[in-house]
């Protein structure tokens, strides 16, 4: 092999490594995230999330005050007491120096369960078996 083609073999070799890391880098970049779940009540934990900014969970009938993110870009919500039954639920978050104009949905809307029942419902909607979980 000439000195040549050696040459440029390692340039292209070294620059598939950096467009590799680059778009790794690219894709690791931290989103906030959310997780759900019922019981008694709807509670939430958002990690990711900037420091400052204020989240709550929304929910059809579910009135829930802001609450901050802390320092290490976590928080935990909770609705407090809720009728039972299925709820379409969200968490949204915003920065509070801009108001209305910058809430933003963090991960997406999914279907919770309160109540009694709750963990039996949440076991058949994790499996695809909607069908037998209450509407509404």
């Amino acid at each position: 092999m000439s000195r040549r083609r050696s040459t440029r073999l390692t340039v292209a070799l070294v620059g598939s490594v950096g467009v590799i890391f680059a778009v790794g880098a690219a894709t690791a970049s931290a989103s906030p995230s959310a997780a759900l779940h019922g019981g008694t009540t709807i509670a939430a934990q958002v990690t990711g999330e900037r420091s400052g900014q204020i989240c709550r969970i929304t929910a059809p009938g579910v009135d829930m005050p802001w609450r901050p993110v802390g320092s290490d870009g976590r928080v935990a919500l909770d609705t407090g007491p809720v009728r039972g039954g299925r709820h379409e639920a969200r968490v949204v978050c915003a920065d509070p120096r801009l108001g209305d104009a910058s809430v933003r949905t963090i991960g997406r809307e999914e279907d919770v369960f309160t109540g009694h029942w709750a963990p039996a419902y949440e076991f058949l909607h994790h499996r695809h078996l909607e069908m037998l979980t209450p509407r509404g």
